[in-house]
């Protein structure tokens, strides 16, 4: 099985894009010309773009999750981790944080942080997704493993911006690019997916926390 947060991306994060896509094609007549069926696919491309966000952010939980379970001290972490974490504890405002790491403290001190940097990715474009998942989980240039390529996926997240901003004036979203957004974003997710699997097989037990996808 891949992991659970492409699970819950491809069986309930899809389905309300999928639905309107559908959608798009039951209303719209044959011939040439728009329907005035852009509120369909404007809500296509924002609960897409959700989906994906979502997706990074699980996923980022989920691998931080199998690194804490897998480490029997905070020696056994990526060594950016370990930087996250005594960096996070020196700039905590609390003066007694550093005794939270004591004992097996560290793990909660680590997925505590994770959880709250997490929470900051509200542009899911390549750099911030880069510097979270390098930080939080020690893989470096994680989207220099999309196929698609980070041009396409920033092109699509700003088609999200411009939506999100100027509502109805944005830029006409075609069901073709809708479509192709879909398929740009899933593939993206398995790239994704598959990157962290074999990262976390080589930097823990040697053994992937869950299968890759084929593509």
């Amino acid at each position: 099985m891949p992991s659970s947060a492409l699970l819950k991306f491809e069986n309930n994060l899809l389905v309300d894009v999928d639905r309107l896509i559908d959608s798009h094609g039951q209303l719209n007549h044959e011939g040439m010309g728009r329907r005035g069926l852009g509120h369909l696919t404007r809500s296509g491309v924002l609960m897409l773009c959700a989906a994906w966000e979502l997706y990074l952010e699980e996923l980022l939980i989920e691998s931080a999750r199998t690194i804490a379970n897998r480490a029997n001290s905070p020696d056994d972490l990526p060594k950016q981790v370990q930087k996250e974490i005594a960096k996070a504890v020196r700039n905590s405002k609390h003066e007694l944080k550093p005794l939270e790491l004591a004992g097996e403290g560290w793990r909660e001190v680590y997925l505590n942080h994770a959880l709250a940097k997490v929470q900051s990715l509200n542009t899911p474009k390549s750099t911030p997704v880069d510097n979270n998942y390098f930080h939080l989980i020690g893989i470096p240039d994680l989207s220099h493993n999309w196929s698609i390529g980070a041009a396409e996926i920033h092109s699509f997240v700003g088609a999200r911006g411009d939506i999100a901003h100027r509502g109805r004036d944005a830029q006409y979203v075609v069901i073709g690019g809708l479509v192709q957004y879909r398929d740009h974003i899933s593939r993206t997710v398995i790239d994704t997916d598959n990157a962290l699997a074999d990262f976390l097989r080589d930097n823990t037990t040697g053994r992937s926390p869950w299968r890759r996808r084929p593509v």
